[in-house]
């Protein structure tokens, strides 16, 4: 009887991955339709192929992004060297829409694009580039609230939620591979460092991360931030001196990780030549950060951010002191820098660009108050029967 039970709950077992497994796999495909319905997603064609051609007209910081760039590349050239053979998908298709009434000029531009030489086996490698990326930050994202929460289900709501901001989280934006990337990045560092791993894999993480965009700077940051002892901020009367920093390796480790940055930083923009940066409505700094928050543009950013976040941010700035102590370290460290420095940056309503402090703390810290809470009302609710 104890065989037969443990083979039903081990089938049982069984049968929940592979139907999360599933559902993940629907939930990657929706920020890709996102992308292609409202956003700019027909752009990435042109995009990518003028940033390989080396002639983007978003040189910087675009040129100097070539981790993605190139990855797909390869995925294409093994596409061309294997399956393009046995089925040659453009000799196989013929895209044209005939209408009695008339086609759209988005309709239009499908049908151009799709009948330019090369452009469907690039739109294939896209699609599932991305749909990999997806699949990859729902795993990893899923092994991160592992270390918080008790309950899969909880868990698999939170993917759910995180899928659906994805979705919505994709105005002016074309599929943005590197964003996403940038996501993978800061998932295996926070692992990393939530599992105890061997920090020396923060080297390749770092310079894969450099290859990729430059919001990777702050990953070495992460690691020595996770690494020192905050909690003399709670004592009053608050004493500097009481605050334990890490010792001397992870100072010199931090050190040769920004080393490794910034001079990979550095070598990109001396190998394709420097050019400052493109101005996309006012000029970075200050002008920028009065169209965010002082203009029709800031009321549109601050929207888009409730259709992303929904009301997080609110309840975790509500519920603050209920969260474990590490994820207040990350917030405290990450969020105000990362919001900081995109609002004096980039137009904030490209909320894509805010996903990584929702995944490594917003998430987390709203699942665990929760989780928390519904076994606190449950313990009330024994003692007082």
């Amino acid at each position: 009887m104890f065989i037969r039970t443990t083979a039903l709950s081990q089938k049982k077992r069984q049968m929940n991955k592979w139907f999360i497994l599933i559902c993940f796999a629907l939930l990657s495909v929706y920020p890709i339709y996102s992308n292609f319905y409202y956003s700019n997603g027909l752009l990435t064609y042109e995009r990518h192929r003028a940033v390989i051609e080396k002639r983007s007209e978003f040189y910087n910081p675009w040129q100097y992004r070539v981790l993605c760039p190139y990855l797909v590349e390869a995925g294409l050239w093994v596409y061309n060297h294997t399956l393009d053979k046995v089925f040659p998908i453009e000799q196989k298709f013929n895209f044209n829409i005939e209408s009695t009434s008339g086609t759209s000029a988005e309709t239009d531009t499908f049908v151009q694009l799709m009948q330019t030489p090369g452009a469907v086996k690039y739109m294939l490698i896209f699609i599932l580039f991305r749909w990999l990326e997806h699949m990859l930050i729902f795993y990893l994202t899923w092994k991160l609230l592992q270390y918080f929460i008790q309950s899969d289900w909880l868990i698999f709501l939170g993917i759910n939620f995180l899928a659906l901001s994805f979705g919505n989280a994709v105005n002016a934006a074309d599929l943005s591979f590197n964003t996403y990337m940038d996501i993978i990045f800061y998932l295996l560092t926070a692992l990393l460092i939530l599992y105890h791993k061997n920090p020396l894999w923060l080297i390749p993480i770092t310079i894969l991360a450099a290859l990729n965009r430059e919001t990777g700077l702050l990953i070495p940051a992460l690691y020595f931030i996770s690494k020192t002892d905050f909690t003399a901020l709670a004592q009053k009367p608050f004493r500097f001196k009481n605050m334990v920093f890490p010792g001397i390796k992870t100072w010199v480790f931090t050190v040769v990780l920004y080393i490794l940055f910034m001079g990979i930083f550095i070598y990109l923009r001396w190998y394709f030549g420097y050019r400052p940066q493109q101005v996309w409505k006012v000029p970075a700094g200050l002008p920028m950060l009065k169209l965010n928050l002082l203009s029709a543009v800031g009321v549109k950013a601050w929207l888009e951010l409730i259709g992303t976040f929904g009301m997080l941010p609110l309840l975790i700035l509500y519920k603050f002191k209920s969260f474990p102590h590490l994820l207040k370290k990350w917030f405290i460290f990450l969020v105000p820098v990362w919001f900081g420095v995109h609002y004096v940056s980039v137009v904030a309503y490209q909320t894509r660009l805010f996903m990584v402090p929702m995944i490594l703390i917003f998430i987390p810290m709203v699942l665990y108050w929760v989780e928390n809470d519904i076994i606190r009302k449950s313990q009330t609710q024994t003692a007082i029967n």
